[in-house]
């Protein structure tokens, strides 16, 4: 039996769905096996064409951010004039991907036409110019520092030629933390060897399998639903009336730790490389432009250490990953704080809405993408102002939390951790909020493999790389 065809026996034994896919209807009208394959090959390879045309027009958009650009009327207008047909062609993009068996589906296309209109957002409206920055050394420590942006044309920018505009539009395409441009914060360097970075590598992925193991295991798929008790029972604890509120800390603790490190494994596979190719440019007489690209120094690490945090603006600002605080910025907080200073708000009411608009925006780059990955045939189909949007919340609500917490904080004592214990208290309240929205089965959590299923693979490679090894994952 095939697995689409088991899960649709487990959704017809249960009562707790209507939806005229489970209804037990002998019509064959979802069966994916008779899904025209060609078909679906011929759309996806008309919107590869088109995304390659449309990444092209984002190309010229970033360019003209270029130096050699500032100042001129027209290069601003075609940015403007680019913007909204970009942006409107990223929002359609991830529903226009072929359906897929959910099991089978993935937020990646939903999650980077997101990264790509909020890009598109920045480059139609931003005054320019991005400046290059490079890494300095401060007594042996490496440093992204701020820098004044220069009133005046550099040479390099103003004699730079096609191939060094190119160079830079590929690496501003590319920026997520900013740390080589003007516009990226103040930051250390990578200062870890290739062994230490290993050594990392291995101490997460250990830590990360029984998180994954207890996620998984939540699942409920008899009633389509999370039970965090279920790995608790199947160990032996005894059920005992707080039982479920501990559960449920542990879930929102595992499903946040299981991200955290997924993210941070990831990105050390891709910086252990350049621990060779860097002397090996450097060897082979590469143009100094080129040999820094892979420079380990300038590849920190994406989280900072997760018991340094000392309240919830700490938590999110360093502990957190960056990889899209510009935006954030840019499209939310920017905004709402001068539309706040529009209506003659005080400074404070000001940072509160810039605060607002960057959770906002960050709530909408987690919750866009799940309206593409839950459409229908879905156990848990997604649909605008019916469905509870329980990751756009989450997001949303971390900003009365930062808000709040100089006024809370100070009544906290210090020897009950203070700002620490009230960024933990606030997390563990809202975390379900995203946690279940994203674990419920039928979920993102759907490319791993079961526990039961595991095998030496799972514990070798990081599990979103195993979950690709066959045998497939399934959820029996």
């Amino acid at each position: 039996m095939k697995k689409t065809d088991e899960i649709c026996t487990t959704f017809n034994s249960s009562n707790c769905l209507t939806s005229s896919w489970i209804a037990g209807n002998e019509t064959a009208s979802w069966n994916w096996d008779t899904i025209p394959t060609e078909a679906a090959a011929g759309k996806m390879a008309t919107l590869t064409c088109e995304m390659v045309f449309f990444m092209g027009l984002m190309a010229i958009q970033c360019a003209l951010l270029h130096p050699k650009f500032h100042g001129s009327l027209t290069t601003r207008l075609m940015r403007l004039s680019l913007g909204p047909v970009i942006i409107g062609w990223w929002l359609c993009y991830p529903f226009r991907v072929p359906l897929k068996p959910f099991q089978d589906r993935t937020v990646l296309p939903g999650s980077f036409a997101m990264m790509m209109i909020l890009k598109s957002c920045e480059w139609t409206f931003a005054e320019g110019p991005y400046h290059l920055r490079s890494l300095k050394f401060v007594k042996g420590v490496p440093m992204w520092e701020k820098q004044p942006v220069p009133f005046k044309l550099a040479p390099e920018d103003s004699e730079s030629n096609w191939r060094d505009l190119t160079l830079w539009t590929l690496l501003q395409l590319s920026a997520n933390r900013g740390f080589r441009w003007s516009w990226g914060p103040a930051s250390r360097g990578n200062e870890h060897t290739f062994l230490k970075l290993v050594v990392e590598s291995v101490r997460l992925h250990l830590m990360m399998l029984p998180c994954l193991a207890f996620v998984l295991y939540s699942q409920d798929w008899k009633t389509i639903d999370i039970d965090s008790r279920r790995p608790l029972l199947a160990l032996g604890v005894p059920s005992f009336v707080g039982l479920r509120l501990i559960a449920s800390g542990l879930h929102s603790l595992s499903t946040m730790f299981v991200i955290r490190t997924s993210l941070e494994m990831m990105n050390i596979i891709s910086v252990l490389p350049t621990y060779y190719l860097y002397p090996l440019s450097q060897r082979m007489g590469l143009s100094p432009k080129i040999s820094e690209l892979l420079n380990p120094a300038g590849f920190p690490l994406l989280f900072g250490p997760i018991s340094e945090f000392s309240s919830l603006a700490h938590f999110w600002a360093k502990t957190w990953h960056q990889k899209f605080r510009r935006p954030f910025l840019f499209c939310g907080g920017k905004p709402a704080m001068s539309l706040a200073r529009r209506f003659g708000a005080s400074e404070s009411v000001q940072k509160a809405c810039g605060v607002m608009g960057v959770f906002a925006v960050s709530g909408l780059l987690h919750e866009f993408p799940m309206y593409a990955f839950q459409r229908e045939p879905h156990p848990h189909p997604r649909k605008l102002f019916k469905s509870l949007p329980g990751s756009f919340l989450f997001f949303f609500v971390q900003s009365f939390g930062l808000i709040l917490e100089p006024m809370i904080i100070p009544y906290i004592p210090k020897r009950l951790g203070g700002g620490k214990l009230w960024a933990a208290m606030f997390l563990f309240l809202t975390a379900p909020l995203f946690t279940r929205d994203i674990c419920q089965p039928g979920g993102m959590f759907s490319l791993y493999r079961m526990p039961q299923h595991w095998t030496w693979v799972d514990f070798l490679l990081p599990p979103i790389l195993a979950a690709q090894v066959p045998p497939k994952p399934s959820i029996n």
